[in-house]
């Protein structure tokens, strides 16, 4: 198996076609084929159909793509290491972060980094866990911060806490239960999670039957922070929101956030990378930036950003 066929594989299935990925890579569709082909013929399986309608691939194929992607994120992670030994920091750090991440900590984090290492190019994925796996599994993405992963997945990632804060059920100002004492109060409600899909067992384990009430009936759940607003703020769904997250003005100017007799769920952070992979000296300096960002908010003269990580808890 050879390089230039594994980054043929991954254009053809980013581009959709063999055309594309020949533009893509700037050879010619024969030069493309015959990559493929050489490939199918060394390994005595079939990765690509091909059909009118474009290509697809084999199960194989899908296999194999998924170490492509690795390889090649590998291989370009070890250009970027040698060009910040020759003193030229450039390439790219791809990043996944929950939404509350995202409004809250991640700007103070990336202006420090900019001014650390300016010629790295930032990318981030916005995203729960569940969405950020595949990403990390193939090298996408250098790491993730959000909720830890399940124990299943132990062997395949690494973690390491680095925040936590509590959090709080939220509803709209005005809610007919904005008032409430209690989260018996809510059984009836629907609930709007904006976790990932194993939420219900979540919300269950944590939030309810430690308590000794039952789950409520209704539990949807939201894969966007900005679809999660507008729907709080304009039904009368009931949610979940880390404290950090309460603070940011939009927040705090549409939701309540209540003061009940039950502790609520205490969200941990992590970092989460792939198992066996070290982390790019990009990756340590963007982590100490934030982590830099974090304790110097929480003596920051302005109130606000005061109130904002005062909320949080620094672990690492």
């Amino acid at each position: 198996m050879k390089f230039h066929q594994f980054r043929t594989l991954v254009a053809m299935a980013d581009t959709g076609s063999i055309r594309a990925a020949a533009r893509a890579l700037s050879i010619s569709p024969a030069a493309a084929t015959k990559a493929v082909r050489e490939l199918e013929a060394e390994q005595q399986i079939a990765l690509v159909t091909r059909s009118a309608s474009g290509i697809a691939f084999t199960e194989a194929g899908q296999a194999l793509l998924e170490h492509a992607r690795a390889i090649l994120h590998q291989m370009a992670r070890a250009q970027e290491d040698l060009d910040r030994r020759r003193g030229q920091n450039r390439g790219t750090l791809s990043i996944g972060v929950t939404p509350w991440l995202a409004l809250s900590f991640l700007p103070d984090a990336v202006n420090l980094f900019r001014a650390r290492m300016p010629q790295m190019r930032l990318e981030f994925y916005e995203g729960l866990l569940n969405i950020a796996m595949p990403r990390l599994r193939d090298g996408t993405l250098d790491f993730s911060l959000g909720k830890p992963v399940q124990a299943s997945l132990h062997a395949e990632f690494t973690q390491t806490p680095i925040m936590a804060t509590e959090s709080a059920v939220v509803v709209r100002k005005g809610h007919p239960l904005e008032h409430a004492q209690s989260l018996r109060e809510f059984q009836d409600s629907e609930w709007l999670l904006n976790w990932d899909p194993a939420s219900k067992e979540m919300i269950a384990d944590t939030v309810f039957h430690r308590h000794g009430l039952p789950l409520p009936q209704k539990a949807h759940l939201a894969h966007s922070w900005a679809v999660a607003m507008g729907l709080l703020m304009h039904t009368d769904m009931v949610s979940i929101f880390p404290w950090p997250l309460i603070e940011t003005r939009l927040a705090r100017e549409n939701l309540s956030a209540l003061t009940l007799q039950e502790d609520v769920d205490r969200t941990m952070v992590s970092i989460i990378a792939r198992r066996g992979v070290p982390l790019s000296a990009a990756a340590e300096c963007f982590l100490d930036c934030l982590k830099t960002s974090v304790r110097a908010g929480a003596t920051s003269p302005d109130s606000e950003r005061r109130r904002l990580y005062r909320s949080l808890e620094l672990l690492i």
